[in-house]
């Protein structure tokens, strides 16, 4: 063994000084069944006296695995798809995975996605919004019978694995955190329209105007993007309304902070003449002045809850059928909402 030290071992070194087939190398360092106890301490301490690192390849000769996780997304920049990265690659470096990210920036790509799936063989994919509810990739995963998990999606798929918040209630409770504040005339700024959760979104702010006997008026209700820029131009519109709204809610804590800027820009006081509130709990949320009350949704822990399911279902997109997790989220309280008198 002392002429292997300090050279590149194979799966072969490992499983001839252990005593044992490649194949149960193979399982042991995947951590599967079906191998006995004495061959699995044998095997370990072989790789470990070799320092033993598998390949890809190699990992793969006891079942159908790559060890590789997709990651697909419409816009790999902000801070929600740093988040879900993240989430993704603690798992995976758990796992012992690999995570390849691929960008589908326009809906229905179906020549780049055919590429990717051409040249990679993953073990499972995760799609976040608004790729999540593309047809085009669904169906072409569907197709390859790719373990496939969707974060926050806006249309049901019962064939894939599912993670979530309930974006209705949260939105409800947080519009409901504004009128309890003695707020009347609050606006609400909306997400991509691409997006699923966007929907639900406004929906859970008109329900909880409604529910409080509030009018939704069209000009408190205006579009935005999930952007920055889309959030400081929502504000300039809401401004400029006759009897301007006492608090914004923005749906998501970029556009929360392009109100921010643009009520301070016009020398509003947040939250003094103006209250804010946000989604998501975006690092930018916590930096801004004032910090931006919000809603926490734990994407990290969603994205590697994702991973799970992928695992979990072991190279079998029908184990995933039915499977939905919905997480807890949080209302942050900061400094951008104020009460107001009746």
């Amino acid at each position: 063994m002392d002429d292997l030290k300090g050279k590149n071992a194979t799966i072969s070194d490992v499983a001839r000084l252990a005593g044992v087939s490649m194949k149960t190398v193979s399982r042991v360092l995947n951590n599967e069944k079906y191998v006995s106890k004495d061959k699995k301490e044998k095997v370990l301490a072989v790789a470990a006296e070799l320092n033993y690192r598998p390949s890809l390849q190699a990992r793969g000769l006891a079942g159908n695995r790559s060890f590789m996780i997709g990651l697909f997304v419409d816009d790999p920049s902000g801070d929600y798809i740093s988040k879900v990265q993240r989430g993704i690659l603690r798992r995976c470096e758990e796992a012992g995975c690999h995570l390849v990210v691929d960008v589908l920036r326009e809906r229905g790509n179906d020549a780049k996605l055919r590429q990717i799936l051409n040249s990679i063989r993953f073990d499972g994919v995760v799609l976040s919004s608004p790729v999540c509810d593309d047809v085009t990739v669904l169906d072409a995963l569907r197709e390859r019978q790719v373990p496939t998990v969707r974060i926050g999606p806006g249309v049901d798929a019962k064939d894939m694995g599912q993670i979530e918040i309930d974006d209705f209630k949260a939105s409800f409770e947080a519009t409901e955190y504004l009128i309890k504040a003695g707020h009347k005339r609050i606006a609400f700024v909306k997400g991509d329209p691409n997006h699923g959760c966007s929907l639900d979104r406004e929906q859970g702010y008109s329900k909880a105007m409604r529910a409080h006997g509030l009018p939704v008026s069209n000009d408190l209700v205006v579009p935005g993007m999930f952007s920055y820029d889309s959030g400081y131009q929502a504000a300039e519109k809401l401004l400029a309304v006759n009897g301007r709204p006492t608090a914004v809610f923005a749906s998501n804590d970029e556009m929360a902070a392009g109100v921010v800027a643009c009520a301070q820009a016009h020398g509003l006081r947040v939250p003094g003449d103006l209250s804010v509130m946000g989604f998501d709990d975006d690092f930018l949320a916590t930096i801004i002045s004032p910090a931006i009350t919000t809603v926490r949704q734990p994407i990290e822990d969603m994205a590697a809850r994702a991973v799970d399911l992928i695992l979990e279902a072991k190279g079998k997109s029908a184990a995933l059928e039915d499977k939905t997790i919905t997480f807890d989220y949080e209302l942050v309280v900061r400094k951008s909402v104020q009460k107001v008198s009746a």
